[in-house]
């Protein structure tokens, strides 16, 4: 297993580049960080260009076996604790992020129903709590 140790290394600085907005839009990419989210994505077979794993948390084994398994079919990255802290937007990371490209899908919106919620920014949905019932 190759690991990255330098947060210049050109796979380091693209995914560093997409925390920006304009060139999440550009490349057509977002991250993805949790072991619980990629567990998901790859459960849903998203389309997961680069899947980067801190390589302490492999040595300590926080990631469980069966998932390494699984992202061991992309292309997986390696990195040191100190790069995979350089990337993360988390403050408590579990040690694995994945950028997964959007698919181009085009859906129309079907306006006949009630309610559209649309939630962004949400950075811990245990605290967006609404009661829809009372507000009709």
């Amino acid at each position: 297993m190759q690991v990255i140790t330098s947060k210049d290394n050109d796979v380091i600085k693209n995914i560093r580049k997409l925390k920006d907005k304009k060139y999440r839009e550009q490349e057509n990419k977002y991250l993805i960080e949790g072991i619980k989210l990629i567990k998901e994505a790859v459960e849903e077979k998203a389309n997961i260009d680069t899947v980067v794993v801190c390589e302490d948390c492999v040595e300590d084994n926080t990631i469980d076996q069966k998932l390494l398994y699984e992202i061991a079919k992309y292309n997986c990255v390696y990195v040191a604790e100190k790069v995979f802290e350089s990337i993360t937007e988390v403050n408590n990371p579990q040690g694995m992020l994945a950028v997964v490209n959007k698919e181009n899908k085009e859906e129309d919106i079907d306006y006949s129903e009630d309610m559209i919620v649309v939630l962004d920014g949400i950075q811990d949905p245990r605290k967006f709590r609404y009661n829809f019932k009372n507000d009709r």
